[in-house]
């Protein structure tokens, strides 16, 4: 009984290490944060943390940092480039970072490095609004590594609430990982510790030391094919037009550029699509598979000094909004690109505003994607302010805007089992029923016409059932011939496929290409001569016997067809594909919990087998 009782206990044991193997496992897959490593610089108290010109200090094992940077997000690779980690994203996804961080240091003992308010308002060059505070965190994007943009910035972070943690979140943007950004987070703070007290005149006066940390932490974050311009083949279009909008109304106006306009005979810069296979009159772009419809733009003048004019440059606009697209007022910052995309059921969604957008592009000459587009409509604009300080200092508002469609180029309908969901082609068979897959076109217009054939004294007979529109997932379980019909208005083509639902062999044989060549009815007639057919669709003609029985019963007529038909089959070839088979791919996690399960009940095996030899 003991030596049953201790292999139950070994039995349990192996469970539960199973059970935390398996636990740590999918754990760890589910990890998704990676930590980026940092670097911190020292300076004394009257500082404003000059981090260009400073030398890294090294963290000792007695003065960690505020806190911790993560990245997180559907990381598909993670590589270095020149020294910073590089995490390539899935396309069209985002990633987040986000400081975490706590406040011990800000209640810590005053004998003891604690944190204090720092009053100065500049961190390396940088002018904030407000004073720094208990800490403040700058995130800053570059698209070259070389000119940085401010994107955010929190001042006071460091709050007494009673909490132990925090973690600040920021959102990555699509616009930048099309094209490539590097991220520079900065966090900044000022230290106090006491280090003695002096009495003087039986007043105590204490003394105190003061330093200033700065954390800086950079990464590189992409799409897979972010790295690749675009191929001085490829075709482009431009688009866009310029409108002085007056001032400080939304830009919303609609005057045209004349002589004495501070725009007058040069451009900013432009827009222009590329990626698609063909574009009409009505400004659709039309994409086949594989096509990337991608905007593009090209800044062609220095914002700080436009068309050669120190007078003249960019400022920011601290109460943007937009009439058109009805945005609340925000700090449009130097130049706003707004987006707005309307789907296939006309549902307009809600515009998607890139701030600051004309200072965070790298200098001029480059050509910069702004966003790849799937099928829809969509509306663009950029509005700027820019600034004339000649003389009696004046602003004025400019709007390129300009609107185009992105439509799929094929014309195709994908009809597939309801059961087996394998892909039928035109004139196919099933006895299942099938539904319809438009593969994401979803301006394509489907019409579906469905026949169904019974046999009579005189032979079969078409009988139409309906013949009606069609959308994306319908079903069609009914026995009957389908014509299914694919208008594509874009483009002016039309794709007709038929399939057959049901069980009957002269339905099925009629459906075959090889067998186009007879109607119904005579094929009909066929079987009743002795033909056989197939169960996918083939005809198997009769022996010599049924054929001089059907010359007995003088039937000239079908013998001739027949023969024929014999003919015929000598000249043909089927051709029969291989199905392969993959295997898919083991989960550790699953193997290792096998590889357990069989150990459990081997030691059962063994154990069991020695208590049975011991009584």
């Amino acid at each position: 009984m003991k030596k049953f009782r201790r292999l139950t206990m070994m039995v349990l044991a192996v469970l539960i290490f199973l059970r935390f193997l398996a636990f740590t496992y999918f754990v760890k897959a589910a990890e998704n944060d990676i930590e980026v490593i940092g670097k911190i610089y020292e300076f004394e108290e009257k500082s404003e943390y000059e981090i260009s010109s400073a030398k890294e200090k090294t963290i000792a094992e007695n003065n960690s940092t505020l806190g911790k940077l993560f990245v997180s997000g559907p990381i598909s690779k993670v590589s270095t480039k020149d020294g910073i980690s590089v995490y390539e994203i899935e396309d069209e996804k985002l990633i987040n970072f986000s400081y975490i961080y706590d406040n011990s240091l800000l209640t810590a003992n005053i004998t003891e490095w604690h944190l204090i308010e720092d009053n100065k308002k500049v961190v390396d060059g940088i002018k904030l609004d407000d004073k720094i505070g208990n800490g403040a965190i700058i995130v800053q994007t570059s698209l070259d590594g070389k000119k940085w943009n401010n994107q955010q910035i929190c001042n006071n972070l460091v709050q007494d609430t009673g909490e132990e943690s925090f973690e600040k979140i920021f959102h990555t943007k699509d616009i930048e990982l099309i094209n490539g950004c590097y991220y520079r987070v900065i966090v900044v703070y000022k230290l106090e510790m006491q280090t003695n007290i002096t009495k003087i005149l039986f007043v105590d006066t204490a003394d105190f030391e003061c330093k200033k940390y700065a954390e800086v932490y950079e990464f590189y974050a992409c799409y897979k094919n972010s790295e690749s311009g675009m191929s001085d083949k490829e075709k482009r279009y431009s688009l866009g037009n310029l409108v002085n909008t007056g001032k400080d109304n939304g830009y919303s106006g609609f005057d045209n550029i004349e002589g004495d306009d501070p725009h007058y005979g040069w451009e900013l810069g432009n827009f222009f699509v590329s990626g698609y296979t063909e574009k009409n009159d009505e400004m659709v772009f039309l994409k086949n598979v594989g096509d990337k419809i991608t905007l593009w733009f090209n800044l062609k003048e220095d914002i700080d000094q436009l068309h050669g004019n120190k007078d003249l440059r960019i400022v920011e606009d601290k109460d943007g909004y937009d009439q058109q697209f009805q945005t609340p007022k925000i700090n449009f910052g130097r130049g706003a690109l707004i987006i707005q995309y309307t789907d296939y059921e006309g549902i307009k969604h809600e515009p998607v505003i890139y701030e600051n957008y004309l200072e965070a592009l790298t200098s001029a000459g480059a050509d910069v994607r702004v966003r790849f587009f799937e099928e829809g409509d969509y509306k663009v604009a950029l509005d700027y302010k820019l600034k004339n300080t000649k003389g009696i200092p004046k602003t004025y508002d400019y709007r390129i805007s300009f609107d185009f469609k992105v439509r799929n180029g094929n014309c195709m309908v994908y009809p597939f089992d309801v059961i087996t969901k394998s892909e039928l082609t035109d004139s196919s068979v099933t006895e299942n029923g099938f539904y319809l897959d438009l593969a994401r076109s979803r301006y394509l217009k489907i019409n579906v016409k469905m026949a169904r054939w019974t046999k009579g004294a005189n032979g079969y007979v078409e009988d139409v059932r309906y013949n009606r529109p069609a959308k994306d997932g319908d079903e069609y379980i009914e026995e009957g011939i389908y014509t299914i019909e694919v208008n594509n208005p874009s483009t002016g083509k039309v794709t007709e496929k038929k399939i057959y639902v049901g069980t009957d062999h002269v339905l099925k044989a009629s459906m075959k290409a090889d067998n186009s060549v007879y109607s119904i009815n005579e094929i009909s007639k066929m079987v009743e001569q002795g033909a056989r057919i197939e169960d996918d669709g083939t005809i198997v003609l009769p022996t010599a016997k049924t054929e001089n029985r059907a010359a007995t019963e003088n039937t000239d007529e079908v013998i001739q067809t027949i023969k024929e038909q014999n003919q015929e089959n000598q000249n043909t070839e089927i051709s029969v594909s291989a199905l392969a088979k993959t295997e898919d791919e083991k989960d550790p996690a699953l193997l290792l919990f096998g590889i357990g399960v069989v150990a459990v009940c081997g030691i059962c095996v063994v154990g069991f087998g020695i208590i049975k030899k011991k009584s």
